[in-house]
C-alpha cells in the first residue's frame, strides 16, 4: 500500500496538484496569521510605515551621545 502511494506521487501531474495545495494551504496560513488578530494587525499596519519615518524619530541614541559629547572626541572646543 505505501508502494502504491510513493508511485502516486512519482508521477508529475499528481506532485503539481499535491504541491498547489501545500502552497494555497500555506499561503492562507499567512494570511489568517497576519490579519487573524486584531492586535497583531494593528501592530503590523505601524510597522508598514517605518520607511518613511525620520532618522530623529528613531530613539535617544543620537541625542544622548550628543548631550554628552561622546560622540565628538577630536578635540574641538
Amino acid at each position: 500500500m505505501m508502494n502504491d502511494i510513493f508511485e502516486w506521487f512519482m508521477v508529475m501531474g499528481n506532485n503539481k496538484s499535491v504541491t498547489l495545495v501545500i502552497f494555497v494551504v500555506t499561503f492562507l496560513a499567512i494570511i489568517i496569521y497576519v490579519y487573524g488578530s486584531k492586535k497583531r494587525s494593528a501592530r503590523f499596519e505601524e510597522y508598514r510605515n517605518i520607511p518613511f519615518l525620520d532618522d530623529d524619530n528613531f530613539g535617544n541614541d543620537d541625542q544622548q551621545g550628543k548631550a554628552t559629547g561622546s560622540t565628538k572626541s577630536t578635540g574641538e572646543k
